[in-house]
């Protein structure tokens, strides 16, 4: 495949060295250890291609060929009682097998698959006690320095289960799974829609590659009619704009931690009345993390509420402005208020007594 690594071609000459007949049960044990111990070192001799920034393709084959390492590796271990093999002998297979899946973990991850990724890291765990060990230990990077003409020196970093499971977790959390809903638009003008993200993601960066993948998986969904997908993106500041000359326009936020909300567009608008006025001391009201300003033309959606508790009282966190006609539903934090589409809303909130304003300390 065109664009492969020295070390994607590496894993690919050796899996096609040892791809051959299922070994036969006449065969020793010791063969069979050699041969899953090769499956591995293949894997580990590939690992230098993740930190040279390979291009997608590359990417591809180096996991789709670490995928069948594993594969042949779980085969091996699976049938070691076919070859007379020792407990001590299924053991070492065993953890040469949860070594690998450890290692497939990586390669899931580089190519932004994260559920197998955890599934992976499960099957390790379900595979052998020794990964569990104080003394464990699994590679997380490798890079080979030398010059031409000389001998290669591969270094690699390695780590304790829970530090490569925390590693790859910071990998893992950093798309974060947005809910869309779009409603009032017809499917022509969905189709022309464009997601922009501020600031841009560096080229070849992970960031970029979790939008790209953000941005097609959104595409997708919209071409097949769905109005509600949930789309991993990377945090930022985005924005959702039609072709022009329509109303289609929406900015939002995805943060690194904080809470996420639901991110709806619809067409519709209403007005919002507010008592008090807003001002300096609120209510301030944010949708998808971006302030609202103009409470003549509304969006509807999730808003988050802020205010200065020493001024106005019992002003809920959060509140919901639904398109349709319902009964509110309010809590302490919570409200859920149904507008008809063109129409208005209130929003009252109580004041402090002047006198506690003043005497307050």
């Amino acid at each position: 495949m065109r664009g492969r690594t020295p070390a994607a071609l590496v894993l690919c000459a050796g899996l096609a060295l040892a791809m051959g007949p299922a070994p036969r049960a006449a065969e020793s044990i010791d063969a069979i250890l050699d041969l899953a111990r090769g499956y591995s070192d293949l894997m580990r001799a590939a690992l230098p291609a993740l930190g040279r920034n390979p291009d997608a393709a590359t990417a591809w084959a180096v996991l789709y060929d670490a995928r069948r390492c594993v594969v042949e590796i779980d085969r091996l271990t699976a049938n070691a009682s076919i070859y007379g093999a020792a407990l001590r002998d299924r053991q070492a297979l065993q953890d040469l097998a949860a070594g690998a899946h450890l290692r497939l973990a990586l390669y899931e991850t580089d190519g932004l698959e994260f559920d197998k990724a955890r599934q992976e890291i499960a099957r390790a765990r379900a595979l052998a006690d020794s990964v569990e060990a104080p003394e464990f230990r699994v590679e997380w990077t490798a890079s080979v320095a030398g010059e031409p003409g000389k001998g290669l020196v591969t270094r690699y970093h390695l780590l304790s289960l829970p530090e490569f499971e925390a590693a790859l977790g910071s990998v893992w959390s950093r798309a974060r799974p947005v809910p869309f809903t779009f409603s009032g638009y017809r499917s022509d003008e969905l189709s022309a829609l464009e997601m922009t993200r501020s600031p841009q993601a560096a080229p070849g960066s992970l960031d970029e590659r979790l939008l790209s993948r953000g941005t097609a998986m959104l595409r997708e969904a919209l071409d097949k009619g769905q109005k509600a997908p949930t789309v991993p993106l990377p945090p930022g500041l985005y924005r959702l704009k039609g072709r022009a000359g329509t109303d289609l326009d929406r900015s939002f936020a995805v943060p690194e931690v904080s809470d996420l909300d639901p991110v709806v567009v619809e067409r519709a608008r209403f007005a919002l009345k507010v008592d008090p006025k807003p001002g300096p001391r609120g209510p301030r009201l944010f949708l998808n993390g971006i302030e609202v300003s103009d409470l003549s033309a509304m969006p509807y959606g999730v808003y988050r509420v802020k205010t200065d508790e020493g001024y106005l009282r019992g002003a809920p966190e959060v509140v919901r402005f639904v398109l349709g006609e319902g009964i509110p539903d309010k809590t302490r934090t919570d409200w859920t208020l149904y507008v008809p589409g063109g129409g208005s809303a209130l929003l009252s909130l109580e004041r402090v007594p002047l006198g506690e304003r003043l005497f307050r300390k």
